[in-house]
């Protein structure tokens, strides 16, 4: 996908934009508005959303999703992908325009794989919450060794505790258990995460949409 230099200034190509609820994480439970951008740094074998990388996508305004956000009934909005810090120049002026403004305040996260994060350096602060879900140990050991996290941000591992996600473990705030779609190993890879959060004191995250819908891996 190419795009002019006045696309990247003003436009940001989207999967899908729908309203929901959170279901991972720190924020688990709440009413959100999600704006999946499409294209992405990585092509992980695991990923159950490689339609936003090589699927259909809607190309945006800068003021059309403004618009989006101001008329959805809910205040918190997720930017996920994807990669969202591929197309930051004209996401942060949507956030620049709804973060703050009474009444049609909103309240944004970020969910990101880290591999473009110092792109954040000068505008971390914008977004209210950053979810950080990196794919390597290198990014994973840069992101907690460079960035003050605090209460802001996570760093959320997916992990099997036995192949994927096992070489970040100790730089993670926050597991959540790979979904391989397998209803019997699902459970038990849960299991063995749940057990693994109380031994070692770290928020688990479970996948309420998963839950409630089933897992549905969508396919270009």
């Amino acid at each position: 996908m190419e795009r002019s230099e006045e696309q990247k200034i003003n436009r940001i190509f989207v999967s899908e934009v729908f309203e929901g609820i959170q279901g991972e994480g720190r924020y688990i439970g709440y009413p959100a508005l999600f704006i999946r951008t499409f294209g992405c740094s990585r092509d992980c074998d695991f990923c159950d959303s490689n339609f936003s990388k090589f699927g259909k996508y809607k190309e945006f305004t800068i003021q059309q999703l403004i618009d989006r956000i101001k008329k959805s009934k809910v205040n918190y909005v997720v930017w996920t992908g994807g990669e969202p810090l591929l197309q930051i120049t004209p996401i942060l002026q949507v956030v620049k325009k709804t973060r703050r403004s009474h009444p049609s305040w909103r309240f944004h996260h970020l969910e990101t794989n880290g591999d473009l994060i110092d792109k954040l350096r000068q505008d971390f602060n914008l977004f209210d919450y950053i979810a950080i879900s990196p794919k390597e140990v290198d990014i994973a050991r840069k992101v907690y060794r460079d960035w003050n996290l605090g209460n802001q941000s996570d760093i959320k591992v997916v992990t099997d505790l036995e192949k994927v996600g096992v070489e970040m473990l100790r730089y993670a705030t926050l597991l959540m258990p790979l979904t391989t779609g397998n209803k019997k190993k699902d459970k038990q890879i849960e299991q063995r995460v749940w057990k693994y959060c109380i031994k070692n004191n770290i928020r688990y995250s479970p996948r309420l949409q998963v839950e409630v819908w089933g897992f549905k891996k969508r396919k270009v």
